[in-house]
């Protein structure tokens, strides 16, 4: 089986598993040996796909660093629970997209894992528009918490 591959300049390569054929288009058929690596390299539209890869994951972890960092001040101004001081959100992730992300929050050691992440998910809609102030999108993200225990906090 050939898979074609656009080189540009008229010049076209049908690439084969374990085979090196080069076809050129141009008046009559030209048969050359290309290595099949060189061919993919300059397949263009592999690395456009690569470059818009990279910089989407570019502008997600953009995106994920300005949620953390209006977590951590929405975080620091809340006095009213007890559960949720001393809490600091280590790191973000995107779940499946941006639009679902993992917060990662530090419960300090001798403070309960239970008590911390139940008092995050009832403040979540506060915290949720927070969020929404700080960054520009249609809508906000859902936000997940994910406890990372400093130091074999307590599980109780």
């Amino acid at each position: 089986m050939c898979r074609s591959v656009s080189a540009g300049q008229g010049a076209r390569f049908c690439v084969q598993e374990g085979a090196f054929v080069k076809h050129r288009y141009s008046g009559r058929k030209k048969t050359e040996f290309v290595d099949a690596d060189f061919a993919d390299a300059l397949d263009e539209t592999k690395s456009e796909k690569q470059s818009s890869d990279r910089q989407a994951q570019r502008k997600a972890h953009q995106f994920c660093r300005q949620v953390q960092q209006a977590l951590n001040l929405a975080l620091a101004e809340s006095d009213a629970d007890e559960n949720i001081s001393g809490l600091f959100v280590e790191d973000v992730s995107p779940g499946p997209d941006c639009g679902h992300l993992l917060v990662h929050v530090l419960v300090p050691a001798g403070q309960s894992v239970v008590d911390a992440i139940s008092a995050l998910r009832h403040d979540a809609p506060r915290l949720r528009s927070e969020v929404a102030m700080a960054i520009t999108r249609k809508r906000a993200p859902e936000l997940f918490f994910v406890p990372v225990v400093a130091d074999g906090g307590n599980d109780e």
